[in-house]
């Protein structure tokens, strides 16, 4: 195992990026007369075809197929440099920059690189041209692997990468140790025995943890296996979430995980974001109305609305329809009455309609009342403290009833049976079963349970 020098980083940087370690060379930007960049592309598969974008617009697109080991050779005579590099195989595509003509390899470590070069961090946004600035970044990030895999580069003695001897090397890393990229981070894990060597995100390599402890044993040692009691760290999780939910009046709409892999794994799912809210159209209104009116003689009747709700609904009440218009029955203009009846006491009269003209009418204004003179009946007699003058003819034997009354009841008989019959006793309520008969010359008044005036008489004005 080699000892690493001062120049250990910049070797690295010229190996990754291809900053063409041999060759006639051409400068970022411009082309050369005779130019080529060559390299090993490999992969966990074997490499089916390699091609090279160039950074004209629009770009120059180049395809190989490379030999046996890996090994390919692109022209770029007069092509634009910096040179975009995708090499295709079964088990995935692999990426890598040129900065110029010259070697420029192509393997899941210059992959992690260009990933992490890229706003996106997917390498395939930096061959496609979605990330034009990846090349202005990728020998910083190659800068930042160098120093933080440097452990496992000195386990393997690489100093100076693209010389013959440095090759080998790289290749011997490369069949021990894996470089995984997804959801933004870089996973280095040791392929005989599974343990993670390093791990960090793609926006922070510098961040990242190393454990020395699970590095292979090196070139052509034997790989130990990572201690039982230390399992590796979680690996990031990948997402998938159902669809979007609605948006809401505070502007966010949100979703749920559906699964989350590889199992164990950690990470942190993005299940709201910020959406514009529309707020949903009123309710339609339902109404209550009154009663339809009339048929107007158009055809047409209307009503009015109640109530409407719920609050701020929207809606167009309907407030009128077509009807069939019936005109009314005609006014009465002529009536037949029947008699006046008996002038009432407040000297009002009525009469009642008999007949009505013409046929089928109806109002009109017949005359179903007048004013009369009333005459008050003549009084009952009854018997009172005082009798009254119109009480005379009880008490008088010939008319007129103004004459004075006689002084004995053998004159007036209808005075004891008529006006004595119902004596009052001087309070105004007729004695219960009491009767009167003319005994001899005296009024005999007959109470039906004895007393004090069984037998007895009545005198004239007096009540006993």
């Amino acid at each position: 195992m080699r000892t690493a020098t001062k120049a250990w980083v910049l070797s690295v940087v010229a190996g990754l990026v291809g900053l063409g370690c041999s060759g006639s060379g051409s400068t970022p930007g411009s082309s050369s007369t005779t130019a080529a960049v060559t390299g090993v592309a490999s992969a966990d598969s074997a490499v089916a075809s390699v091609s090279l974008r160039d950074s004209a617009t629009p770009p120059v697109v180049l395809t190989t197929t490379p030999d046996a080991s890996g090994g390919f050779s692109l022209d770029v005579t007069g092509l634009a440099a910096p040179f975009f590099l995708k090499a295709d195989a079964p088990t995935g595509a692999v990426y890598a920059i040129a900065m110029q003509s010259g070697v420029a390899n192509v393997n899941l470590l210059t992959t992690v690189a260009v990933a992490a070069s890229t706003s996106s961090h997917d390498a395939e946004s930096s061959w496609s041209g979605h990330d034009s600035h990846s090349s202005d970044r990728i020998g910083n990030v190659i800068k930042s692997l160098s120093t933080v895999l440097k452990p496992l580069f000195d386990l393997y003695g690489i100093a100076r990468i693209g010389e013959d001897d440095e090759g080998s090397h790289l290749r011997a890393l490369l069949h021990d140790v894996s470089f995984d990229v997804k959801s933004g981070v870089v996973t280095v894990t040791n392929r005989a025995s599974g343990a993670v060597i390093f791990t960090a995100p793609l926006r922070d390599l510098a961040s990242g943890t190393f454990h020395p402890e699970n590095m292979p044993a090196g070139p052509g040692g034997t790989t130990t296996p990572p201690p039982p009691t230390t399992p590796p760290p979680p690996t990031a999780c990948t997402y998938t979430y159902d669809a979007w939910g609605t948006c809401q009046s505070n502007s966010t709409q949100a979703r749920t995980v559906t699964s989350a892999t590889p199992a164990g794994c950690t990470g942190t799912p993005v299940v709201s974001q910020a959406c514009t809210y529309a707020p949903p159209p009123p309710a339609s209104c339902q109404y209550t109305y009154s009663a339809w009116t009339a048929c107007q003689p158009g055809g047409s009747q209307t009503r009015t609305v109640v109530t409407s709700g719920p609050t701020g609904c929207t809606g167009t009440p309907v407030l009128s329809q077509t009807c069939t218009y019936v005109p009314p029955p005609p006014t009465c203009t002529s009536f037949t009455y029947s008699a006046w009846g008996a002038c009432q006491s407040n000297s009002t009269q009525t009469r009642t309609v008999a007949t009505s003209s013409p046929t089928g009418c109806t109002g009109g204004t017949p005359v179903l009342s007048q004013a009369c003179t009333f005459v008050p009946p003549p009084p009952t007699c009854t018997l009172a403290t005082a009798v009254p003058t119109s009480c005379n003819n009880c008490h008088s034997a010939s008319t007129p009833a103004t004459a004075p009354a006689p002084a004995s009841h053998a004159t007036r008989p209808k005075t004891c049976a008529t006006c004595h019959g119902p004596v009052n006793n001087g309070t105004g309520t007729p004695s219960t079963g009491m009767t009167a008969t003319l005994s001899g010359t005296a009024c005999q008044l007959n109470y039906p349970t004895s007393g004090t005036h069984d037998n007895g008489t009545v005198n004239f004005g007096a009540a006993q």
